[in-house]
């Protein structure tokens, strides 16, 4: 074995010559399942070229994995001299050199419409430059852009961006072949507008600085107008103000009136000259008297002037009414008409057709109704002037007048029935008593059961007696000192036994004997009757 050992390399190397050369039909037809376990893909022509034509001279190792690599060396006759870059799979496919797709508008954003689609590519990229083509219309139309005169692009400062008229998918650069300027964008086309040609407004062509307001183009017809004057007349110079773009012709204008004055009765059939005299418009009134003025000074029923009525004649004219005698005073929002004041003559409050200073309070025309009365005497009895606090304006007569006595003093049992004289004698109101002593004075006085003056019982009456009461005599004491209760519920005078109810006695019914014995013992008893009530106040033991 030692000296066959160094035949091993030998051997070696005839068996790889001989398995090379027996394998040479492997190598024309590539092994895809090997091949792209070495990172690169046999796909498309790669699979039937043989592996000399990547791997020259049996090198495989270092082999270029990129398209550019194999194929740029091997391409002499690249006619873009890689231009357009290196990354062949953009355009080429596997299947053949020659099968290549660019997709223009998804690769470099400007897409091919119409005309842009046949062109040869030389036509855009001249002298052969690909990379950062201008992609603005202008950078290829710059000559066709200064060469158009109609109209003439660069006189009327038309913008350079080509598409904001004309469009990719147009087939001819010209307007009739698609172009379109949208001319509503700047100045809407309407009416007769729409129909006329370019230069009846863009005269020698000439397209910047053309006005966009009517007046800059009609100026010379809003100063001819004579039906009316629309300059002796102050009309603004913004004729769509009354002139609508729409109208076939320029006399179909129409003026809201309303707008400044509203044309109401009257005034809607009026013709214009009635109020604008003499084609007269700048300045003519707003307000009714401004040229009803003399109609107000010559009305006599009633007289205007005189009365004092406000001019502000819309008050009670209407200007919807036909006639200016068809007015209507709202005289309640002076002063409601109610009752007799409803059917009333005008004169009979307005005497001689006066109506300025007309009092608005009652006793402003009643004076002397509230001076004559007796029944009660107003003046004596020092009644208010407000006549409306007993006197209604609805009553039928002044006589129906009634008094709300609770007001100042409630009228409850035997005041409810009494006559108005047994309070107010001698017809006397002002300063009639309002409490109860005022009246009852003698009546305090002159009891004796008990006698409320020796007693020093106080002159509230109302603490014992009730208005209510239809007699003097239910008075009822409340006996809050001392409970009568049981046996204490006696007479007045078995407690009370000198006729003082300031005084009282214990002893006339508790002897000293059973009350000596009942209390033996205790400190500090004393037989007397103070004593007695400062230890049983409730009458207890």
């Amino acid at each position: 074995m030692k000296k066959l050992s160094f035949l091993l390399p030998f051997l070696t190397c005839v068996a790889l010559l001989f398995l090379s050369r027996g394998t040479q039909a492997q190598f024309e037809t590539p092994n895809r399942s090997f091949h792209n376990a070495t990172g690169f893909r046999l796909e498309g022509r790669h699979l039937t070229v043989a592996c000399e034509s990547c791997h020259v001279n049996g090198q495989f190792s270092g082999t270029p994995k990129t398209c550019y690599d194999c194929h740029w060396v091997r391409r002499k006759d690249d006619r873009y001299q890689t231009r357009l870059g290196s990354q062949c799979e953009t355009c080429h496919r596997s299947t053949s050199w020659t099968d290549v797709r660019w997709d223009h508008g998804g690769q470099t954003g400007a897409r091919l419409n119409a005309e842009h689609r046949t062109l040869a590519c030389e036509s855009c990229h001249r002298g052969g430059s690909f990379r950062a083509s201008a992609s603005g219309c202008i950078s290829c139309h710059q000559k066709d852009y200064a060469a158009t005169t109609t109209p003439n692009h660069a006189a009327a400062g038309f913008p350079t961006n080509c598409e904001s008229c004309h469009r990719p998918s147009d087939t001819t650069w010209r307007n009739s072949g698609g172009g379109g300027f949208n001319h509503n964008a700047s100045f809407p086309l309407l009416g007769t507008h729409a129909t006329v040609a370019c230069a009846t407004c863009h005269k020698n062509n000439v397209y910047r600085g053309t006005a966009r307001d009517c007046v800059g183009c009609h100026i010379d017809k809003y100063t001819a107008t004579k039906a009316p004057n629309h300059v002796a007349a102050g009309f603004p110079t913004a004729c769509e103000s009354c002139h609508r773009a729409s109208d076939p012709s320029w006399g179909g204008g129409g003026f809201n009136h309303n707008a400044s004055f509203p044309l109401l009765g009257t005034h809607a059939t009026a013709n214009c000259v009635t109020c604008h005299k003499n084609n007269v418009f700048r300045g003519t009134a707003r307000a009714c008297v401004g040229c009803h003025i003399d109609k107000y000074n010559a009305t006599r029923s009633p007289n205007h002037v005189a009365a004092g009525f406000p001019t502000a004649c819309e008050s009670c004219h209407r200007a919807s009414d036909p006639s200016w005698a068809g007015a209507g005073f709202n005289h309640n929002s002076v002063f409601a008409l109610v009752g007799r004041h409803a059917s009333a003559q005008c004169a009979t409050c307005h005497v001689n057709n006066v109506y300025k200073g007309t009092a608005r309070d009652c006793v402003g025309c009643h004076r002397d109704k509230y001076t004559a009365t007796r029944s009660p005497n107003h003046a004596a009895a020092g009644f208010s002037t407000s006549c409306e606090s007993c006197h209604r304006a609805s009553d039928s007569t002044w006589t129906g007048a009634s008094f709300n006595h609770a007001s100042v003093f409630t009228l409850v049992g035997r005041h409810a029935t009494a006559t108005c004289a047994s309070c107010h004698v001698n017809n006397v109101y002002k300063g009639t008593a309002r409490s109860c002593v005022g009246c009852h004075q003698a009546q305090y006085n002159a009891t004796r059961n008990p006698n409320h003056g020796s007693v020093g019982f106080n002159t509230t009456c109302e603490t014992c007696h009730r208005a209510t009461d239809s007699s003097w005599t239910q008075g009822t004491f409340n006996h809050t000192r001392f409970p009568l209760s049981g046996r204490h519920n006696v007479a007045c005078a078995q407690c009370h036994t000198t006729g003082n109810y300031s005084t009282f006695s214990c002893t006339v019914c508790h002897d000293r004997s059973s009350t000596d014995s009942q209390h033996r013992g205790r400190s500090g008893y004393v037989y007397d009757s103070n004593a007695c009530y400062s230890c049983h106040p409730n009458g207890r033991s």
